[in-house]
């Protein structure tokens, strides 16, 4: 009878030494998509501000060649904005945005 009981022991030792180890590789496996998670979040609300930042240069291209020639003229960021009543921020996505596209046509050419 002990013997049997020593047995039944023994395999529950090792069952909850099992379920242990399980435990904490599920608990570091966790651990890791909880990362994946917040990098896929971290990278769709950069894409959905590039996306705004984009549309926002979309809808001020109309005065984009002003703003160029403004800057490439030596007015300050500020200047041109008070000038053209465009806020400093998007001033400085049409510069961004001017920049790529010039690097895009130098390297065609």
């Amino acid at each position: 009878m002990v013997i049997v009981l020593s047995i039944c022991l023994f395999l529950l030792l090792l069952a909850v030494a099992y379920l242990y180890r399980k435990n904490k590789t599920l608990y570091h496996e966790l651990k890791i998509l909880k990362q994946v998670v917040d990098l896929k979040d971290t990278t769709i609300s950069n894409l959905q501000a590039s996306r705004v930042a984009v549309k926002d240069v979309l809808e001020n291209f109309s005065s984009h060649e002003e703003v160029m020639r403004r800057i490439d003229a030596g007015e300050s960021r500020e200047k041109v904005s008070n000038t053209l009543g465009i806020p400093v921020n998007k001033i400085e996505l049409i510069v961004k945005f001017d920049k790529i596209k010039k690097e895009k046509q130098d390297q065609l050419l």
